[in-house]
């Protein structure tokens, strides 16, 4: 077997592994926004006490799961797209749209991921006001969810890149 279909082979499966990951971590912050909202409004309207943990702890859950779930969006082509001149153009220029895409795209991820690095550096020094936990927990969710997004949109991409029209359903074989 050639070194680069091993080499394909085992980035198929990490990455496989990783969306395994991503995706059980966005279900299991969904679920917990969910039940410390519902016990934030129990404890208000119910007993008429305010559960200050719970408003702090769902906000940061919801930013972790909005954060992971861009990048199973992008997989699963659900972004905003205008795809209106892939049937008329031809092939080479599509390739080329790619490109003028991709670049402006690549660049705006890679600077986000850079800038979020200076939230995390302020955020050891910070706290939450409820919780009291480090701000980098909840800042840590910048760079980990922007660079999935990246990785799935670079997989889209090459995808694009390879099958310009989507015609043969290479967009799936190559993204999984």
């Amino acid at each position: 077997m050639p070194i680069v279909d091993l080499v394909l082979k085992f980035a198929g499966s990490l990455t496989a592994g990783i969306r395994r990951i991503v995706t059980w971590l966005v279900i299991g912050f969904f679920s917990y926004m969910a039940i410390a909202v519902l016990v934030q409004v129990i404890g208000r309207y119910v007993f008429n006490f305010s559960i200050d943990w719970a408003a702090e702890s769902a906000t940061f859950a919801q930013v972790w799961m909005i954060l992971l779930a861009a990048g199973l969006a992008m997989r699963r082509k659900l972004h905003v797209s205008v795809d209106a001149l892939v049937t008329v153009l031809p092939e080479s220029i599509l390739r080329f749209l790619t490109l003028v895409i991709a670049i402006p795209c690549l660049w705006f991820l890679w600077h986000a991921i850079a800038g979020s690095m200076a939230l995390i550096d302020i955020g050891r020094i910070q706290t939450s006001p409820v919780l009291q936990i480090p701000m980098w927990i909840p800042y840590l969710s910048l760079p980990l969810g922007l660079s999935y997004f990246g990785l799935e949109l670079i997989l889209f991409l090459l995808a694009k890149w390879k099958d310009p029209k989507g015609q043969a359903g290479e967009t799936e074989k190559l993204a999984t």
